[in-house]
Parts: structure tokens; C-alpha cells; sequence
């Protein structure tokens, strides 16, 4: 395993926590680059593997009887998704596919997973949190859907990619098409389109995939004004985090 691989797997979050464990298995955890459209796991395949995303995006995605897709999950660095593995005789839930140019992933067999959490109880715990943040995710999600404006919900994702900054300039860059952003958002193309006109109004501009916040505290007070996460977001632990950010001159 190359030392940078190395270096970016023992740093996901999943190995934050019980490293001695981890070290003794580590030679059995495989990692792979997965080029941009490349399938990673099929719909109802038996769940073998839990996968950590240790670079670039993936998306998870249903299929409904008639043909339309659904993105159920978008996936980055330190992410986790195949929780299916967890649980014997278990099949995957949706299809998940590479969305990036390269994306680096790690892959844990079943089996050494379940052993490992059987025979280090402790480790069962850890895990547990890491697929509860991501169930916390996805009820938040659901939750938007209803109380979230379309341009509320784009600006909570571009604030999300505005990481720990609490205030001032920013530029970031779509990680991902934008098409498959308004699919994750539940937005149709011409809905995303008129929100990222909305939100012209408060400073976002955008240039294809390059966009620029003027200020990213009047972002946040756009956002989580109407959000039931307020006060306990971790985009917000920024505000009493990072220092001004002054505007690019």
C-alpha cells in the first residue's frame, strides 16, 4: 500500500478511534482508484463490503419501476456508505457510482468486519456512531424538504462546502455536474437554476463550476434562520471557530 494511500486510509474518521485494532487488520483492507461513472456496487447485490471513500465523490442512487433515478446519497472524503455489510445476508440498499475524476475508496470485507466487532466490543460502538451521523443526516434531509425553500437547500450545500469558514469571502468549486446536485437536492434543472439566480441576491455568484460567496456568515443566516438543526449544525461550530476572512482584494 503506498505511503500516501497509507496516510489518507489510517485518517478517515472510521480509524479515529482504536487504532491498535485496526493496525492488526489493515493488510486485509483493500483500496482502489475508481475512474468518473465507474460503478462501485449494483441495487440489491449481496452487501460484502463496507466502503470508505478516502478521496473525491460518490453518489448513491435508487431506481424507481419506472426508469427515473433517484440520488439517495452523495458521498465525499471520510465518508462511509455499505452499511449493509454490517449485517449478515444483507443486500445494498442502492447503486453507488464514482461522480469525480478519481476517487479513492477503501474496501472491508464482511466478515473481517463483523469479526472485528464481535471480537472488540468497543469497536461496535464507533462504528454505530459514524452510520447514527449519517441516519441524523438523512432525516435532516427529509426534513428540509419541507422547510427549506429550493435556494435555501442549495445554499445549505454550497455552505457545507464552505467547510469551517465562519465569515468573508470564499470561493469554492462544485465538487460534481449540477444536474446531479439538483437530483441529490431534489430540485429539477430549471428549479436549480432559478435558485442559483435567488441567491444572487445575497452575494453567490457563479462562473460554470466556480463560485464565489461574498460573505459566507450572511450565507449561514440565509440558511439555518428556517433550519430545525440551528444552534447544533456543524457548519455553524465555525462561528466561534475560525477567525475573519478577509475579502479577496
Amino acid at each position: 500500500m503506498a505511503s500516501e494511500t497509507h496516510t489518507r486510509l489510517t485518517a478517515h474518521p472510521l480509524f479515529a478511534e482504536h487504532r491498535d485494532i485496526w493496525r492488526a487488520v489493515i493488510s486485509k483492507i483493500t483500496t482502489k482508484f475508481v475512474a468518473e461513472d465507474e460503478n462501485v456496487l449494483q441495487h440489491g447485490s449481496p452487501a460484502n463490503a463496507l466502503w470508505l471513500v478516502l478521496s473525491g465523490w460518490v453518489s448513491l442512487s435508487r431506481m424507481t419501476p419506472d426508469g427515473k433515478e433517484t440520488i439517495v446519497g452523495l458521498c465525499s472524503e471520510g465518508d462511509v456508505f455499505g452499511e449493509a455489510s454490517l449485517f449478515a445476508h444483507a443486500n445494498y440498499p442502492y447503486h453507488a457510482q464514482s461522480i469525480s475524476d478519481e476517487t479513492e475508496l477503501a474496501c472491508i470485507p464482511a466478515n473481517l468486519l463483523r469479526e472485528l466487532i464481535i471480537e472488540y466490543p468497543e469497536l461496535s460502538t464507533h462504528v454505530m456512531a459514524i452510520l447514527g451521523e449519517r441516519i441524523a443526516k438523512a432525516q435532516l434531509k427529509l426534513e428540509q424538504m419541507s422547510t427549506l425553500t429550493a435556494s435555501q437547500r442549495l445554499g445549505c450545500f454550497l455552505l457545507n462546502l464552505c467547510r469551517t469558514q465562519a465569515q468573508g469571502y470564499k470561493t469554492i468549486e462544485m465538487p460534481v455536474e449540477k444536474h446531479v446536485i439538483a437530483s441529490f437536492l431534489g430540485m429539477k434543472p430549471e428549479t436549480f437554476s432559478r435558485s442559483i439566480g435567488q441567491l444572487s441576491e445575497i452575494g453567490i455568484k457563479t462562473n460554470g463550476a466556480t463560485v464565489t460567496v461574498e460573505n459566507v456568515a450572511q450565507l449561514r443566516d440565509f440558511v439555518c434562520g428556517s433550519c430545525g438543526e440551528s444552534g447544533m449544525c456543524s457548519t455553524e461550530d465555525a462561528v466561534m471557530a475560525s477567525p475573519p476572512a478577509s475579502k479577496r482584494g
